[in-house]
């Protein structure tokens, strides 16, 4: 529902079984869907959803999620998704989220930067020529966090090949955003992963990940318990996503 006019959405989700990871905490994944969700759902009332813009031959991709947790919830609870445009830089449209908890609470918050592509030319427009977009000087942000390009990887020490099925695409055909999330998560290891929560994850999208490609997540352990990450296709090199992720220990 709109919060604020038509500036502001909110919505809630209740955390299912199959929301969770192995922890039984909500994984990253359907953490980034609830997001995509509530997006989706407020560029709808807005009259700009994917389904809006394909009339035109154009749609939406995400370019850029920062995204800062500072808790993990379990099954039953029931979140709020709030989320509110924030204006353009470049060709980007800005969208800022916070998630709250039943008590109120907020456990995370997001920042992101999407792009409007022409569907044949396969390139990006400028957002106002396409709509205004709300919140330009007026909104507030989730947080103080940036959506400059992340550096390269330089170097991994630990690879992990993942396959793109028909179940990870999304309306655009390639594989989804919380789909690569996941995929960015992978590359850390079993181990690693036992042992820590993750706590930031900073995703740029670079490029595509289509039906049957094999997409190797590379990552290089960083000081500070951060961890830097890379995406590639195995096929043409091709790299599809990168991130930074930082972990504290459970």
């Amino acid at each position: 529902m709109n919060d604020d006019g038509s500036r502001a959405w909110s919505e809630t989700f209740p955390v299912r079984l199959v929301d969770l990871d192995a922890h039984a905490t909500l994984a990253v994944g359907a953490l980034c869907d609830f997001l995509q969700e509530a997006a989706g759902n407020h560029a709808g009332a807005l009259g700009v959803a994917v389904w809006h813009l394909q009339e035109r031959h154009l749609t939406w991709v995400l370019s850029r999620l920062r995204l800062r947790i500072d808790r993990l919830p379990s099954a039953g609870e029931r979140l709020e998704v709030r989320t509110w445009p924030t204006g353009a830089e470049r060709l980007f449209a800005l969208r800022d989220f916070e998630v709250l908890d039943a008590q109120g609470r907020r456990i995370a918050a997001a920042v992101s930067a999407w792009l409007i592509i022409d569907i044949s030319a396969r390139r990006p427009v400028r957002i106002q020529s396409v709509f205004d977009p709300p919140g330009i000087g007026e909104a507030s942000r989730s947080m103080d966090a940036g959506t400059e390009k992340l550096p390269a990887l330089e170097g991994a020490d630990r690879e992990s090949p993942v396959i793109v099925r028909l179940s990870d695409l999304d309306a655009n055909t390639h594989a989804n955003n919380a789909r690569i999330a996941e995929w960015v998560v992978e590359g850390v290891g079993r181990e690693a992963w036992e042992r820590s929560l993750i706590r930031e994850l900073d995703v740029d999208f670079m490029a595509e990940a289509l039906h049957g490609d094999t997409i190797v997540s590379r990552s290089r352990a960083l000081p500070g318990r951060e961890c830097a990450h890379s995406l590639v296709r195995s096929g043409d090199g091709r790299e599809i996503a990168r991130a930074r992720t930082m972990w504290m220990p459970r």
